[in-house]
């Protein structure tokens, strides 16, 4: 039996290729986005929080208070509910009223 192998390897060989050699292994194929995509998505990624901060926080005035509740709250000064429930409270009191349609007269 080997030497079935070698003499079909020196065949292969005479013709110019390579002796196929079966290792019983399995392929893999990975396909990887280009890099344009990539970081495009990066970077969107990172913007990500600052567009849901802008839209969820007050436009002038919101985030020095709001930082500093969250370093109150991770230094343990304020519990962490009573800072979230301070930052809410803001944040509904600082809401534009809704405008109604003026009834004519």
């Amino acid at each position: 039996m080997a030497s079935e192998k070698k003499e079909a390897a020196a065949r292969q060989a005479g013709r110019g290729q390579q002796p196929e050699e079966h290792t019983g292994g399995r392929t893999l194929t990975v396909t990887l986005p280009r890099a344009d995509r990539l970081a495009s998505g990066a970077v969107h990624a990172a913007l990500l929080p600052v567009a849901v901060a802008r839209e969820v926080l007050p436009a002038k005035g919101g985030l020095p208070l709001y930082l500093g509740l969250g370093a109150l709250g991770a230094a343990d000064v304020l519990d962490w509910p009573v800072a979230v429930g301070i930052g809410l409270g803001y944040a509904l009191l600082r809401r534009p009223a809704p405008r109604t349609a003026a009834a004519p007269a």
